[in-house]
């Protein structure tokens, strides 16, 4: 039977008594190797016209929201493009802090006066940001041609930031 050793540590019995640590405060973390592992993100930029289209393949989660937090603030701050579509067709699954990262990118498009958008989200990834009202935050739209063509919404409108059909 399981008991507490330690500050953290959790510990189990074998058949001879003696006791194995299973878990401690600080290798917690190591137990993530026991889940099933999905595809590692892919992150990957080209241009269309004038236009950026950041390509995320795999879900977006707390393990790798850094990777797309840098690759948004890459394309915003870094190298200045004036409007950024993230394509999100093979993004299966977005969790809080990937929401976190794809808000940070709204926000410093918006300060430095750049057209945000995304498109192609999957059904979780519309519910999560309908959950917490910032699907009409963002400029969604269902496909890339779409989000393409879309006419630029007037500045820090959020009503005029929906797309339709989103």
């Amino acid at each position: 039977m399981p008991q507490l050793s330690g500050k953290l540590g959790l510990t189990s019995a074998d058949k001879g008594g003696s006791t194995n640590p299973i878990a401690s405060g600080c290798k917690l973390w190591q137990n993530k190797g026991l889940m099933p592992q999905r595809p590692p993100l892919k992150i990957s930029a080209r241009q269309v016209g004038g236009i950026t289209v950041l390509d995320l393949t795999g879900d977006i989660t707390l393990f790798n929201s850094p990777e797309i937090r840098k690759a948004l603030i890459d394309q915003l701050k870094d190298k200045r493009v004036p409007h950024l579509i993230v394509n999100m067709l093979a993004v299966p699954y977005v969790d809080s802090s990937g929401v976190a990262s794809l808000v940070e990118g709204l926000k410093i498009s918006r300060d430095l006066k750049s057209r945000f958008a995304l498109y192609g989200l999957s059904k979780s990834a519309r519910t999560v940001l309908e959950l917490t009202h910032l699907l009409r935050i963002f400029e969604v739209h269902l496909t890339e041609q779409e989000a393409l063509d879309a006419p630029a919404p007037p500045p820090f409108s959020p009503a005029a930031s929906q797309s339709e059909g989103a």
